[in-house]
């Protein structure tokens, strides 16, 4: 079986296009369970397959699923646009605020404040289990 995309990703247009399965050979050869199937449109089974798997073992799938991938190519460009106007926007707020997210990660040390620790590294003497 070669990779393919899921039903839900065929456009109705290519749908209308594709291959109408006769019902007699969807019940004889068990269709609705074949990944190359795609289901019902205008109440007619379809598949993607330019000639049936079960016949034919090149699996050669229809050409006009090929008008699919300028579809998609134009959706992930724009999608990545998006994603890196989003990066963009989302790094520099980090730069922003870059200096109080630090001090926030030494607030939360267990050591911050700690009277040994303040001028120097810590000595491994903690203060707060002498205090206790």
């Amino acid at each position: 079986m070669r990779e393919r995309i899921e039903s839900k990703h065929v456009t109705k247009e290519i749908k209308s296009q594709m291959p109408v399965i006769p019902v007699e050979i969807v019940k004889e050869r068990g269709c609705t369970f074949c990944p190359y199937y795609l289901g019902n449109y205008e109440k007619q089974p379809r598949c993607m397959m330019k000639t049936c798997a079960w016949d034919d073992e090149n699996e050669r799938f229809h050409p006009v699923l090929r008008e699919l991938i300028p579809f998609y190519k134009e959706k992930m460009e724009k999608a990545e646009e998006k994603f890196l106007a989003m990066k963009k926007i989302y790094t520099t707020l980090l730069g922003m605020f870059a200096d109080e997210m630090k001090q926030e990660e030494l607030e939360k040390d267990e050591c911050y404040g700690c009277a040994y620790g303040k001028c120097g590294p810590c000595i491994g003497i903690c203060y707060k289990s002498m205090k206790a």
